[in-house]
C-alpha cells in the first residue's frame, strides 16, 4: 500500500509540472533548518485531489515551526478549521488568549461574534467554511503581528488557501488585509468598498468581529458586507 505521505508528495510535484503557480518546497522535502516561509504564489489542488491528505500534511510539518519569536512563547499552535472543501475561507489576524490555550481559531468573545455571523447571518454552519488567521501563534498581549513574523508565517497561510481554493475569502481587519493583498496604507472603511482577487479568488473586505465588539456602529456595514459575499456565492439575502 502507497504510503499517504507519499501520495500526497506526487499530488502536490503534479501541481508544480502543470500549473504557472507553484508550492513551496519545504511540503515536498522535509529540511533540517527552518527558512523563512515564501511569500510566492500558489496553486489550487488539482480536480479529484485530496485535499484532506494535503491539508494534514501542512498540518503535520506547520506543527513545530520554529521560525519566528511567536513561537517562543506560545501554548498551542493555531493552525485552521473547517471544512477544506470549503466555498468560503475567512482569515483574521492571530490568535488571542482563549485560541492559544486550546489550538483552534476565533472560540474566544470575537469568534463566537464570527460564529454568529456565519450561522445567523449567512445561515450556513460554522463547519461549512474554513477559518485560518494570518499568524498561527499568539502576539504578545493579543498586539498586531509585526512584518517579520507575518512573512515567517505567511506561506502556511498560502498553502491552505491553495489546498481549499475556496470560491471567495473574507479578510477580517486591516491586518489581513495588509499581509495577503499587501495593502498597509489603505483603511477598512476604503477597502471594503473596492474589489479584490487573490490567485483568481475573489477577496471580501470588512471588520474583525473584535472590532465589532468595541464598536457595536460597524454591525451594519459588516452586515452589508456580508450580505455582498452572500449575493456573490448565489446565498439567499435577507434584510
Amino acid at each position: 500500500m502507497t504510503d499517504p505521505r507519499q501520495r500526497v508528495k506526487e499530488f502536490l510535484t503534479w501541481q508544480n509540472a502543470t500549473s504557472p503557480f507553484f508550492l513551496p518546497k519545504e511540503l515536498l522535502v522535509r529540511k533540517s533548518t527552518p527558512t523563512v516561509a515564501p511569500t510566492a504564489q500558489f496553486t489550487p489542488p488539482m480536480q479529484g485531489g485530496d485535499p484532506e491528505a494535503a491539508m494534514a500534511l501542512l498540518a503535520r510539518d506547520t506543527a513545530g515551526c520554529m521560525k519566528c519569536r511567536l513561537s517562543e512563547t506560545r501554548t498551542k499552535l493555531v493552525f485552521g478549521v473547517g471544512d477544506v472543501r470549503a466555498r468560503l475561507l475567512f482569515i483574521g489576524e492571530g490568535p488571542g488568549e482563549d485560541e492559544d490555550l486550546q489550538g483552534i481559531p476565533f472560540i474566544g468573545r470575537a469568534g463566537q461574534l464570527l460564529t454568529k455571523i456565519i450561522e445567523n447571518g449567512l445561515k450556513i454552519p460554522r463547519d461549512s467554511v474554513y477559518i485560518a488567521n494570518i499568524v498561527k501563534c499568539r502576539p504578545p498581549k493579543n498586539r498586531a503581528p509585526f512584518k517579520d513574523e507575518a512573512d515567517a508565517c505567511i506561506g502556511y497561510l498560502k498553502n491552505q488557501i491553495a489546498i481549499v481554493r475556496p470560491e471567495a475569502i473574507v479578510l477580517l481587519g486591516k491586518t489581513a488585509l495588509e499581509h495577503l493583498l499587501g495593502h498597509d496604507k489603505m483603511t477598512i472603511r476604503d477597502a471594503r468598498e473596492k474589489n479584490f482577487e487573490f490567485e483568481g479568488i475573489r477577496v471580501f473586505v470588512t471588520y474583525h468581529p473584535s472590532a465589532l465588539l468595541r464598536s457595536p456602529d460597524l454591525k451594519r456595514p459588516t452586515w452589508d458586507d456580508m450580505k455582498k459575499v452572500m449575493a456573490y456565492l448565489g446565498l439567499p439575502v435577507e434584510g
